[in-house]
């Protein structure tokens, strides 16, 4: 008996701050969700400023109006919390840029 499983495609980019690197994955959904090392991202950046600082790609990278919603999920790892959330930006900023030429 076979299963059938349906994954979601998804867009993987790698953005690296210093010696922080971040693998980050997006996929489009009904629900937007931003997941880092299996943490809601609110709980693993503490400051309001590195939750920006994440979040700038998705709010200043989308055209107005648009009404997609990604779910991002990220794998990061050295350096300090202040390079990693670099490095998710960069990754989240490459991840976009390659959604906008392959979903077209």
């Amino acid at each position: 008996m076979d299963k059938e499983t349906t994954k979601a495609k998804y867009i993987e980019a790698v953005g690296r701050r210093k010696t922080s690197t971040a693998r980050v994955r997006i996929t489009e959904s009904a629900k937007a969700s931003f997941t880092v090392n299996d943490a809601d991202a609110k709980d693993y950046f503490k400051t309001e400023g590195e939750r920006r600082l994440i979040l700038d790609p998705m709010v200043k990278g989308m055209p107005t109006g648009s009404t997609k919603k990604w779910s991002v999920e990220v794998r990061v790892m050295g350096g300090g919390v202040h390079s990693q959330a670099e490095a998710i930006r960069h990754g989240l900023s490459r991840a976009l840029v390659l959604s906008d030429i392959t979903l077209r």
